[in-house]
């Protein structure tokens, strides 16, 4: 108390007893005075400090300058000796770690980037800290600690320790350490709920760095996909510009070869004949047969040069899509098969109404080729039946088929139905050159959709195939 002001009342008051009653009186109300001041400039300052922080987390700016600043002005305002954040190795089961930002009194050892081991706490303290449990220990040596977090403590002169728990979402992320190193400490209530507030301000942070972090990660892995397309993009310009390259030089050549081979095709069959035509009677059976067969082969090679020519042709002929009636189609087709043998009992049962997306020539073509062998394979028969039909599926995609009950074939060759010249039987017993399978897979491929095929030998065989893309045949 002021000195002049203790004259006066002494001359007030002449008992001398009572005047030193009076003065303990006022010194306590000035203790206390003083008391509530220092406690609302700490409030005030308190206030300050965590409008500072949470202006920095609105600001663009990274976790390690939020952290370090931070831990200078909470280590300032609670004059402690040390203040750090702590954080957990991933994986650890939070036994180690190390001090990623810290301000400390130049008199004590820093722990910043230290590796800190302490196999003690990952399985009994660290659940209670997820929880939010806070630990505020006066003296280390008297808190009883275990010994094993006592020499982690000792390591760095600590002899308080204020931890609170900094949390990631729900993860325990890391630790606030307040140290005090120089002597024992009792934390007051004040620095407590100061030092929570400011760790629920920094779980802040760290959640703003994780979704930061996420972000980021996406955003790599955007550019990198749209490089990796990009690249794609690149390659397939350059593989359909090589392509085309070389579709114009097999073309080139397809025609170049046709021609080439025509001419000594047309040589041989055509002095065959007139070696038959004009030297009939000087020729015994079987040179004349001879002859024959060589004239056959030398037809036989030239419907094979067609054939190869009309499958280059197909595969680069634009497309027309419309709507196609494939009943019609069919229809018109067994008409003409039937006209072409009359004497055949064949029950041809075609489902009307089947309307398809595609172009209507390759369409057609392609029936041809499946109706033709249907009717083909069923001429061992006296009486054969072929349908023509759909079937349903879950996705809605129409599968349509052709089904004989003729000649079929073994299901360990069906990978080779497809291919061209691939043959299942003899030339002798079904003519033909094997190349109308070929042509109706990649009519259908064309469309986007699938073909395969079941037979049984004896039994029949029956031709599945969709005409737009099908996911459940991928």
């Amino acid at each position: 108390m002021n000195p002049e002001r203790l004259a006066r009342l002494r001359d007030l008051c002449r008992d001398e007893a009572a005047f030193e009653q009076i003065k303990q009186i006022l010194g306590d109300e000035v203790l206390k005075s003083e008391h509530k001041i220092n406690q609302a400039n700490f409030q005030v300052q308190r206030q300050k400090a965590l409008f500072r922080v949470v202006t920095r987390l609105r600001e663009p700016i990274d976790l390690e300058t939020i952290f370090q600043a931070t831990a200078t002005e909470v280590r300032q305002l609670l004059a402690a000796d040390r203040v750090g954040m702590f954080r957990f190795y991933p994986d650890s089961g939070w036994n180690d770690g190390e001090f990623v930002s810290e301000d400390v009194d130049p008199a004590f050892p820093s722990a910043i980037a230290q590796r800190i081991h302490d196999h003690c706490f990952g399985e009994r303290f660290a659940i209670h800290y997820q929880q939010g449990r806070i630990q505020a220990v006066a003296d280390i040596h008297t808190y009883g600690l275990s010994d094993c977090h006592i020499q982690v403590l000792a390591q760095f002169e600590i002899r308080a320790n204020l931890v609170i728990p900094l949390l990631q979402g729900k993860n325990l992320w890391g630790l606030l350490c307040i140290n005090q190193c120089r002597a024992p400490r009792e934390w007051q209530a004040t620095e407590i709920e100061f030092a929570t507030e400011i760790a629920s301000h920094l779980a802040v942070a760290l959640q703003h760095a994780e979704l930061l972090a996420d972000v980021q990660a996406e955003v790599i892995e955007r550019q990198q996909a749209e490089q990796a397309l990009h690249s794609l993009n690149q390659g397939m310009q350059r593989a359909m510009i090589e392509l085309q390259a070389v579709n114009r030089e097999l073309e080139a050549f397809s025609y170049s070869v046709s021609h080439d081979l025509r001419a000594p095709l047309r040589s041989i069959d055509g002095f065959s004949q007139a070696l038959l035509e004009d030297y009939q009677e000087q020729l015994d059976e079987t040179g004349q047969n001879y002859l024959r067969r060589i004239r056959l082969a030398t037809q036989r090679m030239g419907q094979l040069i067609d054939d190869l020519l009309n499958l280059s042709r197909l595969m680069r002929s634009e497309m027309q899509l419309e709507p196609v009636d494939l009943s019609l189609l069919a229809k018109v087709i067994y008409a003409e098969l039937q006209e072409s043998q009359p004497e055949r009992q064949v029950d041809c049962v075609i489902e009307p109404g089947l309307i398809a997306q595609g172009d209507s020539r390759l369409l057609q073509m392609m029936l041809t080729n499946l109706l033709d062998n249907a009717w083909k394979f069923t001429s061992k028969h006296t009486q054969a039946k072929i349908e023509f039909g759909t079937m349903s599926q879950e996705s809605g995609i129409p599968i349509y088929f052709v089904r004989d009950d003729g000649a079929g074939f073994d299901m360990a060759y069906a990978n080779k139905l497809f291919g061209p010249f691939q043959r299942l039987h003899r030339i002798d017993e079904f003519p033909g050159t094997g190349i109308g399978l070929a042509i109706v897979q990649r009519i259908v491929h064309r469309h986007g959709g699938r073909v395969w095929a079941e037979g049984v030998v004896e039994q029949g065989a029956t031709f599945y195939f969709t005409l737009v893309a099908d996911e459940a045949g991928a």
